[in-house]
């Protein structure tokens, strides 16, 4: 009895681990309990990506902001899966659509998701103002 307990958590963790699912699937999975299904996030704790994942993907330090956020870069995600999460959460979740941005690439989220973002806040409203001209 108890090896093939053993058996099934092991094939349970394996199948957990392997996190080979669409990218819409892991959002569901990975950011929607924060962000909320539509990417509203929650006023005043976790911020909306709808009008920031556009305009911070055609900045080279949003492209980087959007990787190292602590959510991304900590994820159980391998490099590629997170590239195709975020190339989806632009496509599906801005508020103003468009196919026309670069495309974010395995080698491009290795590159910048081996450095932590520490001041987090900062950075999102120093991106903020840069992409959008306003203060946040």
């Amino acid at each position: 009895m108890r090896s093939s307990q053993a058996l099934l958590m092991s094939v349970v963790a394996l199948c957990l681990n392997a996190s080979a699912f669409e990218p819409r699937v892991n959002y569901m999975l990975q950011c929607m309990g924060c962000h909320a299904p539509d990417g509203r996030g929650e006023p005043g704790h976790v911020p909306s990506v709808k009008a920031s994942l556009l305009p911070f993907a055609k900045l080279p330090a949003g492209r980087c902001y959007l990787v190292q956020v602590p959510g991304a870069a900590q994820s159980t995600l391998s490099d590629a899966e997170l590239a195709q999460l975020l190339n989806w959460m632009i496509s599906n979740l801005s508020a103003t659509k468009s196919n026309r941005f670069r495309r974010f690439t395995e080698a491009e989220v290795a590159r910048y998701r081996r450095t932590p973002l520490v001041q987090v806040t900062a950075a999102r409203k120093a991106l903020l103002k840069k992409a959008t001209g306003r203060q946040p």
